[in-house]
């Protein structure tokens, strides 16, 4: 039995002020808590957009689906905006369209920004 990839998260501050949250591996019962830290430290610094790349992420489960929905919970809450952006995996983008939390988690169409990452990056 192979193990799962283990999960990374990476904070990116844009010169805009915007946040970018790269996140790489896995997300499941074991790894979810490690990104609701990634995602509470990105919320706690007060950015008005705050970007989840899932690139990297291969798999997600519901613990992290709702790792996500509360973060987005929280985001609105403190006037913020957070979506995902750049998935690749077609288990996640399934996981998004069978629960219906496809457009609470990935905006409106077009409102994606595709600017260029820049500053200053920390782990999670």
């Amino acid at each position: 039995m192979s193990e799962a990839p283990p999960l990374a998260a990476t904070i990116q501050q844009r010169a805009d002020g915007h946040l970018k949250v790269a996140v790489s591996g896995e997300i499941d019962l074991l790894s979810a808590p490690q990104l609701r830290v990634a995602l509470d430290e990105a919320l706690s610094d007060g950015a008005r957009v705050v970007e989840i790349d899932f690139s990297g992420v291969e798999f997600c489960d519901c613990y992290g689906l709702g790792v996500l929905l509360e973060a987005r919970r929280r985001a609105t809450e403190q006037g913020a905006a957070l979506r995902l952006v750049s998935i690749t995996s077609p288990l996640v983008r399934r996981l998004l369209r069978w629960t219906g939390t496809e457009t609470a988690l990935l905006g409106p169409p077009g409102e994606v920004s595709s600017r260029k990452v820049h500053g200053s990056e920390r782990s999670a």
